[in-house]
């Protein structure tokens, strides 16, 4: 009782003042004011504590909301920047300048002219961590009597080993150690009948119509456990397949791996401006090279986008529903403040700020609790093993051994603000009675 009539003692205070008063502090109108919201505050802030248990209760359901919705957005940008890495690392990478057609019709004659020069270029500009030219062609691999269909790529071997996991996918033999070595696919040396050491020969069409022949050694053999590729990816050095199909210093591919893939687009714009512009190439995104994932993705954050709305609804409900008591156990302290003459939009007010300091305590919980979580997991990770099913599944799509949550500005912002305009909804929904209040009636009402 003593709380409530200091509380009604301190809101008289910013009841309108006497008209004469008014006019003999017309100078002092700014300090006023000053004062009169330094006065809110503390009323609003004394209001909270009237009802201890119940204010901790709702900034410990926004605290948990906050630390749970933060915690799985900072995990969502991790895996989904180990999604990328791993998918863009196998044969793609962040970036990849091609001729403006090659894309939708890969033949021989929409090349890149001038490579050499080019990557040389692209290799000084920042945000390059590493770039790697490609040549490629459809060609009748044999061996023997045994003849299947398979893409040759002529790559640069040191630099596709710094940029690729392919490389490391070795299961037999080195990678392309000699200007005539092949690497192949598992599956693809299966079908030939060929080993370590064994030649092959590639039959194809060169640019000006004419058969073109590679006959390569196969020095060594990969497996990358997805079929498709084990059965039709063969590499050779860039030389020998330019060589081979009169390509001269031309390219199919120049692929570019950034320092950060969550910037791609940034660096775009940079690598862009490098391109010669009477060539007119084309620069080409991961989300342009690779649809199936970036589609993935955003589904992945559309589902849990769902589920976090959810949750935070869940939370935003039972703030209403201490606001809702709140205005009722309140109900004669309103009813007194508007007799005395303070306005029923400045006690809706009064209820705002309340249930904002009310989520500053969840905000700072709730990312305290975050961040304490995150910062070890991004050194030591969430491993993935413990089960042979998912093991299995994860070397299969090349997802790495643990996953590393990442913080971000969404993860700061995105979540609270959200948060904050659910609280102040939930605050203003049980506020709207007061607007309808009438003073005798609300003083007559019991407690």
């Amino acid at each position: 009782l003593r709380a409530a009539g200091r509380t009604m003692s301190d809101s008289a205070l910013l009841a309108p003042a006497p008209s004469g008063a008014a006019e003999g502090a017309a100078e002092g109108t700014v300090n006023l004011g000053e004062g009169t919201r330094s006065l809110f505050l503390r009323i609003a802030w004394r209001n909270l504590w009237r009802r201890r248990l119940r204010t901790w209760m709702s900034a410990g359901g926004l605290a948990f909301a906050i630390f749970l919705v933060s915690f799985f957005v900072a995990l969502q940008a991790g895996v989904y920047g180990n999604w990328i890495d791993s998918a863009t690392r196998l044969m793609t990478g962040h970036l990849q300048v091609q001729h403006p057609d090659y894309l939708e019709n890969p033949k021989p004659g929409n090349a890149v002219p001038s490579a050499t020069e080019l990557v040389r270029q692209l290799e000084q500009l920042p945000g390059a961590r590493n770039v790697a030219p490609r040549a490629e062609a459809f060609a009748l691999v044999s061996a023997g009597e045994r003849s299947f269909g398979a893409l040759v790529m002529g790559v640069d071997a040191e630099r596709e080993a710094r940029m690729f996991d392919l490389p490391k996918r070795l299961v037999a033999g080195e990678y392309l150690p000699r200007a005539d070595s092949a690497y192949l696919g598992a599956s693809l040396a299966t079908n030939l009948g060929v080993e370590i050491g064994d030649e092959i020969v590639a039959l194809g069409s060169s640019e000006e119509g004419g058969v073109a022949v590679l006959a390569l050694t196969v020095d060594g053999i990969f497996e990358t456990g997805q079929a498709e590729l084990d059965r039709s990816i063969l590499q050779a050095p860039l030389t020998a397949l330019q060589s081979a199909f009169e390509m001269g210093d031309s390219v199919h591919r120049i692929a570019i791996e950034t320092v950060d893939s969550a910037r791609v687009d940034e660096f775009a714009a940079t690598f862009a401006t490098a391109l010669p512009p009477t060539a007119g190439l084309r620069l080409l995104t991961w989300r342009e090279l690779l649809p199936e994932v970036d589609q993935s993705i955003e589904l992945d954050r559309i589902s849990a986008i769902m589920v976090y709305w959810l949750l935070m609804l869940v939370v935003v409900i039972s703030v209403v529903n201490a606001f809702v008591m709140t205005v009722f156990e309140r109900t004669r302290e309103f009813g007194m403040l508007m007799a005395i003459g303070m306005k029923p939009n400045a006690i809706v007010a009064m209820l705002a700020t309340e249930a904002v300091f009310v989520w500053m305590f969840g905000a700072v919980i709730g990312l305290l609790l975050c961040v304490a979580t995150v910062l070890p997991l991004r050194v030591a990770g969430i491993p993935l093993g413990g089960f042979e099913e998912f093991e299995e599944m994860a070397t299969r799509m090349m997802m790495p051994e643990s996953l590393y949550p990442k913080l971000s500005w969404q993860v700061f912002t995105q979540t609270p603000l959200i948060m904050l305009a659910g609280t102040l909804i939930a605050a203003l929904i049980p506020a709207l009675r007061v607007r309808r209040m009438r003073p005798v009636d609300a003083l007559r009402e019991e407690e």
